[in-house]
């Protein structure tokens, strides 16, 4: 892959890839070093990427495993700056319902949040889930929806 086929490619996926990053990390600055890392590794590592097609996932796989490293050496999770992830648009949030939802999905366990993260950000199925994660699509359906459950749990059932 060529450097312009690699930057059309970013083109189409960096902000989800930010989103992401954000989510699982919950840091302006952390999620903008963790997409940079990814790109960086992207490129270095682009001759392993065996179908062009597969990139939108494999970069989401680098992200994830760039994140998973920040949180490692991170002391706690923080949820400080999840503002900067847009609603979508038309829709009308109050502030307090937003920060709820950012709480409910700090208190989930890293594994989880990734899942969810996949899922309602990248757009992904279980079974691509599965394949970055590297879980069972099962496994994931399950934690996917355990998860879910927990942060219903935690806003008290305002989900229902």
């Amino acid at each position: 892959m060529d450097a312009s086929q690699f930057v059309k490619r970013y083109r189409l996926i960096y902000r989800d890839l930010y989103r992401f990053a954000l989510c699982m990390l919950g840091n302006v600055h952390d999620a903008e070093d963790a997409v940079s890392e990814s790109v960086a590794t992207g490129w270095e590592k682009r001759g392993q990427l065996r179908r062009a097609s597969a990139f939108k996932s494999w970069m989401f796989q680098i992200a994830a495993n760039c994140c998973r490293q920040k949180l490692r050496g991170a002391k706690r999770f923080e949820v400080t700056d999840m503002n900067d992830i847009n609603a979508p648009s038309g829709s009308e949030v109050e502030p307090a319902e937003a920060a709820a939802v950012r709480e409910a999905f700090a208190s989930l366990p890293e594994a989880d949040r990734l899942i969810v993260s996949l899922s309602v950000f990248g757009g992904y199925t279980s079974r691509e889930i599965g394949v970055i994660a590297n879980l069972n699509p099962a496994t994931v359906r399950s934690r996917r929806m355990r998860a879910l459950e927990k942060m219903e749990r935690f806003l008290g059932g305002a989900c229902s």
